[in-house]
């Protein structure tokens, strides 16, 4: 039996899946945009066949260049993990147009193009996150974890070394 994830409010893939990968990571983020990408192409075959749990956690970090990925993230709705994960592949995809804005610039976008609201749900859950990624000592996003083995992107993991370390976790 597999351990479960902590604050695995983002979850893709079986739960029991022998491989978890954790990733702390911020929407107005350039590397957490890189690694998303390269997650979504490298992860995806190991999840639909039931051999990864991909969980994502939105680390709201207080730094001044990760603030509008805050302000998004209180606009996600966390009961709804599938919706979450096509709106983050689009607000990565376009990162530089909307995290170069103000952030009622931001919120308009999120109410007009896709019917978001603030969720006062999501503060207690990014409180959740903050606190296990001090306990974590996570330092900066994103940040890796596979089977509680750390990585940093790009430093130490890339798409071609996530795969790898995936298919030795196997």
């Amino acid at each position: 039996m597999t351990k479960s994830v902590e604050n695995a409010f983002l979850s893709y893939g079986d739960k029991n899946a022998p491989v978890k990968v954790e990733v702390f990571l911020n929407l107005a983020c350039p590397y957490c945009k890189t690694f998303f990408e390269a997650a979504d192409e490298s992860l995806t075959p190991y999840i639909k066949d039931g051999q990864v749990e991909y969980i994502i956690k939105h680390y709201d970090k207080p730094r001044e260049m990760l603030l509008y990925g805050t302000l998004v993230n209180t606009y996600l709705d966390y009961s709804d993990p599938e919706r979450i994960y096509t709106i983050m592949k689009e607000l990565f995809a376009n990162q530089s147009a909307w995290s170069e804005s103000d952030s009622h610039s931001i919120k308009n976008m999120l109410s007009e193009q896709y019917g978001l609201k603030e969720e006062p749900d999501t503060i207690e859950l990014s409180l959740k996150i903050t606190a296990e990624a001090i306990e974590r000592q996570v330092k900066m996003v994103p940040t890796v974890y596979i089977n509680d083995k750390e990585f940093q992107f790009p430093v130490e993991i890339d798409a071609g070394q996530l795969k790898e370390e995936v298919e030795k976790a196997l």
